[in-house]
């Protein structure tokens, strides 16, 4: 069967939903197909839901994506360094910093690092192998393919960033109840943090304003800061240190976030 004509889902696994979205054509928006809640915020309740919603007799052949929520995800920047250059040495590399952050992981995670030009720290995600692998085996035993299984903050990035257009900037992706936070200075990363926080508009000043503590920027001036709240293009968030976040959306929109998210995905 010709790709063209392939049907494509998009499955948004989060820690209380997890939703599988269809394609509208090759260009159309996602309209949502099933969905299913989660009982516990764990990687074995969101592999179950999955596999429950690919199990249902309506879901025919098609090509899968799944976007992970960042509550899944654990990120760090992986600094620069000239002497760690192969695949290897920078999966190592990541591996120490990883542990040194977050704890050794006894079941094991599975790393991703982001291609960044000479000279410039790199966006390395990990996420546990049993969840990766349980993804992996439910939709093994469906008849979707399954094509790509990206974070939710490097699919959405991909996305905005001709929205950012800046060298300096503070990016905030907020999901219902958690946010990561990069900053770039420069045209390079500076700075990056995942933690759980609200989408109100007050819970996200806060954080905007801590954050450029923690990053130094409150002493530098800050830079532009771009949100994107999935769901809620209409979001405002209040002034920070002189600077009026600006909310950036998708050329689609869906007020559903877990569609929204879903929208991500090409």
């Amino acid at each position: 069967m010709s790709r063209l004509l392939r049907e494509r889902f998009t499955a948004v696994v989060g820690p209380d939903r997890v939703v599988l979205a269809r394609r509208a054509g090759w260009r159309g928006a996602p309209q949502l197909h099933s969905q299913a809640e989660c009982e516990a915020p764990t990687a074995k309740v969101a592999i179950a839901a999955l596999a429950g919603l690919l199990a249902r007799p309506e879901v025919g052949r098609g090509d899968l994506t799944i976007v992970l929520s960042n509550h899944f995800v654990q990120y760090v920047l992986l600094p620069w360094r000239a002497e760690v250059g192969r695949p290897s040495e920078q999966a190592a590399y990541a591996g120490i910093l990883f542990d040194e952050t977050f704890g050794s992981d006894s079941g094991g995670r599975e790393i991703l690092i982001g291609r960044e030009r000479s000279g410039s720290a790199r966006i390395a995600a990990g996420v546990e192998s049993t969840l990766l692998h349980g993804l992996r085996n439910a939709v093994a035993a469906s008849r979707l393919k399954l094509v790509s299984v990206q974070p939710y903050l490097s699919a959405a990035f991909d996305r905005v960033r001709g929205s950012v257009g800046s060298r300096d900037f503070m990016f905030v992706l907020a999901e219902p109840a958690r946010s990561c936070v990069l900053v770039a200075s420069g045209g390079r990363w500076r700075s990056l943090r995942s933690t759980a926080s609200g989408a109100r508009p007050h819970e996200l000043a806060h954080l905007i304003e801590r954050e450029a503590q923690l990053a130094g920027l409150a002493d530098e001036g800050m830079p532009p800061v771009f949100v994107h709240a999935p769901g809620n293009d209409a979001l405002k968030v209040p002034p920070c240190q002189g600077v009026t976040p600006r909310t950036i959306g998708l050329s689609q929109r869906a007020d559903d976030p877990f569609l929204a998210m879903a929208l991500t995905v090409n």
